[in-house]
């Protein structure tokens, strides 16, 4: 007479997971290939080439031929020439043009520096060699620098807090009236 009052026991219910392997039976890899994740040879030694550095008052990528100086002109900023020293520029952004096969971001800190080594303006950024072997355009943008001596100026480049590179980038002149 109490047996009426409870269920007929049943077998215990399957989780999801049972459900699953049960179901993915019957599915059969022909390959059998071992999935391993992608890599990149990563080559901390690898040296970095830099091949042109430009400045323009405004830089667009093209597909094919990589940093180009905007508009119908496509004038680059080689030299400044002001009556007097200092001097407000214009702003402006830079080319650099690198290959490495290191393999890995590495972090950049660049700086247009004026004959007497003094940073006129700097920027940081990342540039990504992960997976790439060719050369690679890298363009940043910099406010109006003041420029107080005439002279050469170079684009002075550290990589992961070195520096690797120093190239001639424009000149400033004062020219009397």
């Amino acid at each position: 007479a109490v047996d009426a009052f409870f269920d007929e026991p049943t077998t215990p219910k399957k989780s999801s997971v049972d459900a699953l392997t049960e179901a993915s039976k019957g599915v059969v890899n022909k390959e059998q290939k071992q999935m391993a994740p992608k890599s990149t040879t990563v080559d901390d030694d690898a040296k970095i080439q830099f091949f042109s550095v430009f400045a323009a008052e405004k830089i667009v990528m093209d597909k094919k031929l990589g940093c180009q100086p905007a508009g119908a002109e496509k004038k680059k900023l080689t030299f400044f020439s002001f009556d007097e020293v200092p001097a407000e520029g214009v702003p402006m952004s830079v080319c650099v043009t690198m290959q490495s096969k290191v393999g890995r971001s590495m972090a950049i800190s660049v700086a247009i520096v004026d004959p007497r080594n003094a940073r006129v303006v700097k920027a940081e950024d990342v540039v990504d060699f992960a997976g790439r072997t060719g050369r690679i355009d890298h363009v940043l943008d910099f406010p109006a620098p003041v420029f107080k001596v005439a002279g050469p100026y170079q684009y002075l480049i550290e990589m992961d807090g070195k520096e690797v590179a120093r190239l001639p980038i424009f000149d400033v002149k004062v020219e009397a009236q």
